[in-house]
């Protein structure tokens, strides 16, 4: 009845209006359009009768809207009427029957009555919701610039709640344990956070509940007292930090196949550690790797290394390593500084960092070229290889600092670059087997002691070059270009 109410009042609204703009045009309040000939004559010929026809039409609309009215009252009464007269015969069959047919009519009067009353609420709602949001025509809504309902987005919604709304959805995971882990349960994979075990030979599984395991925390295994063998799962991509470090016993690791980074400290201290090979996709051995890794004979790195952190693998003093990753950009501090058994014989062209004391101590190394990237050779680079006797330069390097070859006691013969600047303090002190050097004219420091105790008996020399008296042996006076 409701619909039908207001689709009366909408018909009689259209009709009402329809026809006062027709009255209107043509009693010249407002003039559309003369294009229709006919009815303009029509109404200039007879205005009194069509504005009676007019009018009786809008007496009309005015009585059917008076008839819509009055028929949602009565229908209105009639609900409530209804409502009262299922109450009524509710309370009476109730008395009259009992039991369980009092039971069921309850039931259905109820059912009844909550259907007619969601009725009635819904209607006075809507009548309340109605009167609350009446405005005059042109009038706009207070509140609309408040309600972001009126737009298609939320203009306070920004990029950063979308990060924040992602944020919150990141991976949460789940510490477990079980009689040989400690781990992390993550959606899609797991994260082993300490060994409990006491095996000496240990296969790392390659799935913990279901998920694949793809890294080994930091110090997870670390200061193992029984570890002598591990087989990692090639499902690892990170090993962390200190992983196994000081693991006395350890012997021999093999490597997972997928891994893309290892920790610093991995193994240091591992006394026993064997030998050891890093696969491909690793790009870095970062600080102390292996250091004091004593027993380490067997070791390859893979191409894929482009940096050789501080002391990564000082004084492994047994470890056989004749070539250096084609890949290798940087030789950091004491990287190799102690390693007597190494034999490498070229530095790879793409090297640009030499640090400090990166060679030091390298007693097997017999000769050395110095690529053009590297720039700056560092304090103490090759001090003491001995064994040494073929020392060569390409055209890049400026700066030999000091002590970078000092005890190279095999090098019997140098010619710098050109583009060499500076020769730092005792840069090749104590080579004892020099006879001959070549200093370039663009040279324009040599700092004292830079060739004490060699044997050449000239050398010539810028004649703006800066030098002290104790530059060059005791009994050689420069001569200048």
């Amino acid at each position: 009845m409701e619909k039908l109410f207001w689709g009366m009042v909408g018909l009689c609204t259209i009709a009402f209006a329809f026809l006062l703009g027709m009255y209107l045009n043509q009693s010249g309040v407002l003039n559309f359009s003369a294009a229709e000939e006919t009815t303009t004559v029509a109404s200039e010929e007879h205005p009194e009768d069509y504005s009676e026809e007019i009018q009786s039409l809008i007496e009309a609309s005015q009585g059917n809207y008076a008839t819509a009215m009055r028929v949602l009252e009565e229908t209105s009464e009639e609900n409530e009427q209804q409502i009262a007269d299922n109450r009524d015969a509710s309370s009476s069959n109730g008395n009259a029957n009992g039991g369980a047919n009092s039971n069921e009519n309850s039931d259905t009067n109820q059912s009844s009555n909550a259907n007619q009353n969601s009725n009635t609420v819904s209607s006075a709602n809507q009548g309340t919701s109605s009167s609350d949001n009446i405005r005059t025509n042109g009038e706009v809504d207070p509140g609309r610039n408040d309600d972001h309902r009126f737009f298609l987005e939320d203009p306070n919604t920004t990029e950063e709640s979308s990060i924040v709304e992602e944020e919150s959805r990141e991976d949460v995971p789940s510490s477990n344990q079980d009689s040989e882990y400690q781990y992390d349960l993550f959606a899609d994979h797991v994260v082993i956070k300490k060994y409990l075990g006491s095996k000496s030979d240990l296969t790392i599984p390659d799935t913990i509940e279901g998920k694949p395991v793809t890294e080994l925390a930091a110090s997870s295994f670390a200061s193992s007292k029984n570890l002598v063998r591990v087989s990692i799962p090639d499902t690892v991509k990170t090993m962390g930090s200190n992983v196994f470090k000081s693991s006395a016993l350890l012997v021999d690791v093999d490597m997972p196949e997928g891994l893309e980074k290892l920790g610093l400290g991995a193994f240091d201290s591992c006394s026993a550690l064997a030998r050891i090979s890093i696969p491909d996709g690793v790009t870095e051995i970062e600080d102390k790797t292996f250091n004091a890794c004593e027993s380490l004979t067997q070791m390859k790195l893979p191409s894929s290394i482009r940096k050789i952190g501080k002391q990564a693998f000082l004084d492994c003093t047994k470890m056989k390593l004749t070539k250096l990753p084609t890949d290798l950009e940087t030789v950091d501090d004491e990287a190799f500084m102690g390693c007597e058994a190494i034999t490498i014989a070229k530095l790879p062209s793409g090297l640009t960092k030499l640090g400090t004391s990166a060679f030091e101590g390298c007693l097997g190394i017999t000769a050395i070229n110095i690529p053009a990237g590297v720039e700056t050779v560092g304090s103490r680079a090759f001090a003491g290889c001995e064994a040494i006797t073929e020392l060569t330069f390409r055209s890049g390097t400026t700066v030999i600092s000091d002590e970078a070859f000092t005890l190279c006691k095999g090098i019997t013969e140098v010619s710098f670059p050109k583009t060499l600047l500076s020769i730092g303090e005792d840069a090749f002190s104590g080579c004892t087997a020099l006879a001959n050097v070549s200093i370039p004219k663009n040279t324009i420091s040599i700092r004292s002691g830079a060739f004490t105790g060699c044997t050449f008996t000239s050398v010539t020399i810028n004649k703006n070059c800066s030098y002290q008296t104790d530059s060059f042996p005791s009994e050689v006076k420069p001569e200048f270009y």
